[in-house]
């Protein structure tokens, strides 16, 4: 048993009893590095990761291979889920050497913490065209005890290549940049199966939603049909009928291998869904796809049923590998369906292309080539649950149930905003009760921190948790009207200018003061598999201006844009995110609801319509508007429902149809 016996996490605690002697991350472990003077050997993963499986299997499990790490290492082993910030910081240091990053993620760090060498996965033998893992350790061993000027020189070469990689560069975003970055995101689409052109295919939301919003707003002022030709309604289509998508429990994998979203890694993750079920909104709403619908539904319930640990949070992921192999619990044989399903059989392995033969590795993996209706979604529904209940008795993947605070705080605003445009207020219930096991137990001595598990809490929080819970208060305070989801993102907004601002340079740091743990600080700049801290803060920052009319919100996040805007014209791929940000700012339409009745016949019309970038604000009073409101001093209209659309600092006069609603939103909005 090695040092990791103590450790919450579930990723940790899979490697306690390899021959490693593995340590956590912390301060007796680095204190130990620097006082045998050797060299760190950092393994960061995750506990849905396959390929992390699979070289514990390999190399962490074998004798051999953990001896040679134990003679010459101080091996770390991290969560990248537990340290976002650590995987951040050495995944910018690996691309520094023109390596693609990844999990698991392997590198070699001086006593100091400082990179000089590393990898992803290195297979014990050499295959790939990767090196065996024993000759790495062997060869880096042997060129940190005898060649120290190559040491200095690979470390000075990271740190230089981080900085001016991760450096902000300031100026002016403006329309033309973003239409510029749209355009050019739109040519990346794979126009047949949707996605970014090629394989793997992963669920890039923050892009898609880029090209829904540059959509939207040209199709109003041409005939060229641009939504749908931009490739956004093949790329909702081909990933809610693929096998990236579980039809038979719901919820979506981390991504495909192939280009047809057939084949996923099979791993589920919180962060995704939560992310795809807002685009599936959008999708719904342009499109009136039923299937779209569905998976948001199924999505949902899916979220609630496996992911909601009994402590009352959501857990992070559940694990691509069961019973040692890969997705072994969501394929099927042929036969087995046939059994199941009797004569009902034949048309649904026809339907779902399951075949004799397979059509992955001998199984089958659920996938439609076809849209359906709804009639046949109904239909589809009582077979898929016959499977489902049936599949329920298979040996499950692993869940695991740490709390994170940016994976959840993405879920409720998932929740929260499906809850009101689907009328579903038991989602907005269950967001609510997240967001309150949030703030019970992810908040200690006024310091909120990243991650919770078995009632303890790890890490201070980063950027991107502060910001995510920014917004899943306005949007709470939006969709259910309580003050008190107002006070907390004006108090939370404090602390982030406070806390993790540049003061002196711009922009946002994603560590605050408080980590010091770390050998360099990195700033926010761009998405990963989420959207970018500071995006998510610009955003929220917009939404309480133009809730309060306080211009120093506008200021602060005018100012965070500008303080970005040249990596953008550096990496528009990864800047998605920053120009969906940059809409909400500078298009923001604020609707204000004053509720005069209970027939919510006008509201519930608004809510098909897709307004990404409404900011949303329902009263039964104009008295409790302060002063520097948009809308201080209006009145209602005849007694009846009535609603002002803002922009600018302006306000509409009132209006109770929605015929007059839809006139002024398209000139407002276009």
């Amino acid at each position: 048993m090695n040092k990791l016996e103590k450790e919450t996490s579930p990723y940790l605690l899979e490697h306690k009893k390899n021959p490693v002697d593995w340590y956590a991350w912390n301060s007796n472990s680095l204190k130990k590095a620097k006082k045998e003077g050797k060299p760190i050997l950092l393994s960061i993963g995750y506990s849905a990761c396959h390929w992390c499986h699979v070289m514990a299997r390999e190399s962490f499990e074998n004798k051999e291979i953990a001896t040679l790490m134990n003679k010459y290492f101080i091996n770390i082993k991290v969560d990248r889920e537990e340290r976002p910030d650590l995987d951040a910081i050495y995944q910018n240091a690996l691309q520094v050497f023109g390596e693609q990053g990844g999990w698991p993620l392997t590198m070699f760090l001086t006593p100091n913490l400082e990179p000089f060498w590393g990898g992803t996965y290195f297979p014990p033998k050499e295959k790939f065209g990767r090196p065996a893992f024993p000759t790495v350790l062997k060869t880096i061993n042997n060129v940190f005890n005898n060649e120290k000027n190559k040491i200095q020189k690979s470390i000075n070469l990271i740190k230089k290549g981080i900085t001016e990689s991760t450096s902000n560069i300031s100026g002016a975003i403006n329309k033309n940049l973003f239409d510029q970055v749209s355009l050019s995101l739109i040519n990346l689409i794979d126009k047949t199966n949707g996605g970014i052109k090629g394989a793997p295919k992963f669920p890039n939301v923050p892009i898609f939603e880029n090209i829904l919003r540059f959509s939207i707003e040209k199709d109003k002022h041409s005939k060229n049909n641009l939504m749908i030709n931009s490739g956004i309604y093949q790329t909702l289509e081909k990933m809610c009928n693929g096998g990236i998508y579980d039809h038979v429990g719901g919820g979506f994998s981390r991504y495909s291998t192939d280009e047809k979203w057939l084949v996923p890694h099979f791993e589920k993750m919180l962060y995704d869904n939560a992310q795809l079920i807002e685009l599936l909104i959008y999708g719904y709403q342009i499109f009136r796809e039923p299937t779209f619908k569905n998976r948001i539904f199924e999505t949902i319930n899916w979220v609630l049923r496996e992911m909601k640990t009994k402590d009352g949070g959501l857990a992070s992921a559940i694990d691509a590998d069961s019973e040692g192999e890969e997705g072994k619990y969501y394929v099927w044989e042929k036969k087995e369906i046939d059994t199941i399903l009797g004569n009902s059989s034949e048309l649904f392995c026809k339907t779902y292309n399951i075949k004799k033969e397979g059509n992955w590795e001998s199984k089958n993996i659920l996938h439609l080539e076809n849209k359906r209706n709804i009639k046949e979604i109904e239909t589809d529904k009582k077979l898929l649950n016959i499977l489902f209940e049936i599949r329920k008795k298979r040996i499950p993947p692993n869940l695991d149930d740490k709390i994170l605070v940016d994976s959840n705080t993405l879920m409720i605003n998932a929740l929260t905003n499906a809850g009101w445009v689907f009328n579903q207020k038991k989602w907005i219930n269950e967001a609510e009760n997240i967001y309150s096991f949030l703030e019970k137990n992810l908040f200690k001595n006024c310091e909120l921190y990243h991650c919770w598990k078995n009632f303890k809490v790890k890490t201070f929080a980063t950027l991107d948790d502060f910001a995510n819970l920014l917004r899943s208060s306005i949007t709470l305070f939006e969709k259910t009207g309580k003050k008190k989801y107002l006070n907390n993102s004006i108090n939370f907004s404090k602390k982030i200018l406070n806390d993790f601002k540049d003061k002196k340079n711009g922009s946002f740091y994603i560590n605050s003061n408080k980590t010091t743990d770390i050998f360099t600080k990195l700033k926010s700049i761009y998405d990963n598999a989420t959207p970018s801290g500071i995006s998510i803060l610009i955003q929220s920052l917009s939404k309480l201006f133009y809730l309060t009319g306080n211009e120093n919100f506008y200021n602060e996040a005018e100012s965070a844009l500008e303080s970005v805007h040249g990596n953008i014209e550096k990496n528009f791929f990864s800047s998605a995110s920053l120009l969906n940000s940059y809409d909400i700012l500078n298009n923001g339409i604020l609707i204000i609801f004053i509720r005069s009745e209970k027939n919510d016949f006008l509201l519930n019309k608004i809510k098909k319509i897709c307004l990404p970038n409404m900011i949303y604000q329902e009263i039964t009073d104009l008295k409790e508007l302060d002063k520097t409101h948009p809308a201080f001093g209006k009145k209602i209209k005849e007694d009846k429902n009535t609603i002002f659309i803002c922009k600018n600092q302006s306000c509409s006069l009132p209006i109770t149809t929605f015929d007059e609603f839809a006139k002024i939103i398209n000139n407002k909005n276009g």
